[in-house]
């Protein structure tokens, strides 16, 4: 058995990849601790991971499109107090070098799939519990010219010969979450929709159809298109990597002023306040004396919006949902039919913000 035993640290929705690197790295000679092949049955899933955690002598923590998972961050959490308890626990200090060990060697490690730069990957942790991670060093696979070969040295410190089998570049599959056109531009989709018309508006600053666009692309995600506006329910179970792909378009094309995650930042810095909110973004106007209203759709600002509107204005289209309404034509027995937008902020933000956290968005 090899001396060195690494953790993988990772988000359930990366595991394809992970299994992918964990096959290489046992080829290699180098023994793996992953949950879904050394938790068995009714184990305690807390009491194993943290008694495997004190045997390793590596954890490597993997960051792909999806972010931090919640069981990983707990991972990450119990990765620091074996570090803290190692260094500073006598007892057991004593007891690692009788087995020539010493703190486990940790470091990020930043999946093929994962979208973003290192930077924004920094900044998006920093002044969180996971930042200290960053002062380890970091294993970027989708730059590394031997992959296998850099993340084996930085699990065991040492050079590492590696056979020729595994020299290779980590293979992606052409799946959702690496699907780019000729742009560059990530339209990735679980759900096999198809982003090229809402990037072409985005990029053309066709603000109005792009915002129509979203909620078309929304409702054929979620299969609502015969219902024509966005529940609660469908929201906060919206695929998250269509829901990267919305808002990381609008976020490009508008410069950083518009998208869902600038919305989300804003709606938690008013403190959840659905009026607060309003304001902030210019759906509500003082229309009477000191009176504010909701806008109706059609007042919102499209054109130039970048310019003339505040960050956050858009997209809005699917907070407001298209209703009927008829009234009786007096002396007839015929009624007049109109359609009308519903506004339900509220309901449509709090789904939204609530879905966007748990996509790590």
């Amino acid at each position: 058995m090899s001396q060195y035993n690494v953790f993988l640290c990772h988000n359930s929705d990366d595991k394809p990849e992970v299994r992918q690197i964990r096959d290489k790295l046992r080829q290699q000679g180098i023994e793996t601790w992953m949950d879904e092949k050394d938790i068995i049955g009714f184990d305690d899933w807390k009491k194993k991971i943290k008694e495997n955690l004190s045997q390793m002598n590596a954890v490597a923590v993997f960051l792909g499109s999806s972010g931090f998972g919640e069981w990983q961050k707990r991972e990450i959490t119990w990765t620091e107090e074996e570090i803290s308890q190692r260094n500073n626990n006598l007892f057991t200090l004593i007891f690692t070098l009788l087995r020539r060990e010493t703190t486990p060697r940790v470091g990020l490690v930043i999946l093929p799939s994962c979208q973003k730069t290192f930077q924004e990957i920094r900044n998006q942790y920093a002044y969180t519990p996971y930042d200290w991670l960053f002062k380890h060093h970091a294993v970027d696979l989708r730059t590394s010219k031997a992959p296998i070969q850099e993340l084996i040295g930085a699990i065991t410190g040492q050079q590492w010969q590696v056979d020729d089998s595994s020299r290779e570049v980590i293979e992606t599959q052409n799946t959702p979450q690496n699907q780019r056109d000729d742009s560059g531009d990530d339209l990735s989709s679980e759900t096999g929709v198809n982003y090229t018309q809402l990037r072409d508006f985005l990029k053309a600053g066709q603000w109005k159809e792009a915002d129509e666009e979203t909620l078309a692309v929304m409702l054929k995600a979620t299969g609502r298109e015969k219902e024509g506006w966005l529940s609660s329910e469908s929201i906060e179970n919206f695929p998250c990597t269509d829901l990267r792909t919305i808002d990381q378009l609008w976020v490009k094309y508008s410069e950083r002023c518009f998208g869902f995650s600038v919305q989300k930042r804003i709606w938690e810095s008013v403190g959840k306040d659905e009026e607060k909110f309003g304001d902030r973004v210019g759906w509500r106007k003082q229309k009477i004396l000191k009176w504010k209203f909701w806008l109706d759709y059609s007042e919102l600002t499209f054109t130039n919006a970048p310019k003339n509107a505040p960050n956050g204005h858009l997209p809005a289209r699917i907070a407001w949902r298209v209703e009927t309404a008829g009234y009786p034509v007096t002396g007839n027995t015929a009624w007049v039919w109109h359609e009308f937008f519903s506004w339900a902020p509220r309901e449509h933000l709090s789904s939204l913000a609530s879905r966007l956290v748990n996509c790590n968005i």
